[in-house]
């Protein structure tokens, strides 16, 4: 199938898990992960409407936001090396993977330098999975009142990625949780004025699960744009 005929079918079905769970499909956000992707695909995905784009290594984005079209919305969804953040700059709508407290405080030296306030999610290892980047769930709360002393990043929600061998109930079961670890949260006054509105889970194999879960963004790849090596 074409890209085109991909995006229209993970559509779909984002829409018909948002019914399931009663749910309007225009609070889920559709991100096309794109690392990888050469830019002519990329842009068959852009003609098709999309402009969420999500990229693990800074280096990929550089070249990319360069030759795409400037309205592209550019997330960064992988492990953030501190020694990149300083080529990041306010094209990024949105940094998936704050993880850890030297990568809070590199962002925010980075942002007051150049007045820059960095949109962010926390990322969460919900599965305990010794293989994933991201805050044990025990952490959560400390690191989230330290955030307020750090004024050039603001968290707008949580992420997570989830168990690679999971089950689907299992995985239910994480993407579950994230959400109720960010309900906790809003209960004990973390987040800005707004809260945290956002929660990204689900790929391209689970993300109608994290639709009826909750999730606000998902975060595909293959199935809009074809395995790749």
């Amino acid at each position: 199938m074409s890209i085109v005929n991909n995006i229209s079918e993970v559509q779909q079905k984002i829409a018909a898990a948002a019914a399931r769970a009663g749910r309007s499909p225009k609070d889920i956000a559709l991100l096309a992960v794109s690392k990888t992707v050469p830019e002519d695909r990329i842009m068959e995905a852009y003609r098709a409407g999309l402009r969420a784009f999500g990229e693990n290594k800074v280096q990929e984005w550089q070249t990319k936001h360069l030759l795409l079209p400037q309205d592209c919305q550019w997330h960064i969804i992988g492990h953030l090396q501190t020694n990149k953040v300083k080529y990041l700059d306010d094209s990024i709508a949105l940094i998936h993977s704050l993880d850890r407290f030297a990568l809070l405080e590199k962002l925010n030296l980075e942002g007051e330098k150049r007045q820059i306030r960095w949109k962010t999610l926390v990322q969460v290892n919900v599965a305990r999975d010794e293989a994933k980047a991201g805050l044990e769930i025990e952490e959560i709360q400390d690191f989230m009142d330290s955030v307020h002393d750090f004024p050039y990043v603001t968290v707008h929600g949580l992420m997570t990625i989830g168990a690679l061998n999971a089950g689907p109930e299992e995985t239910r079961g994480y993407f579950r949780k994230l959400r109720e670890i960010r309900d906790d949260l809003l209960t004990k006054g973390a987040g800005g004025p707004d809260g945290l509105p956002h929660l990204s889970m689900g790929m391209s194999q689970d993300y109608e699960t994290a639709v009826e879960e909750g999730t606000t963004i998902v975060r595909v790849g293959s199935t809009i744009f074809g395995h790749r090596n």
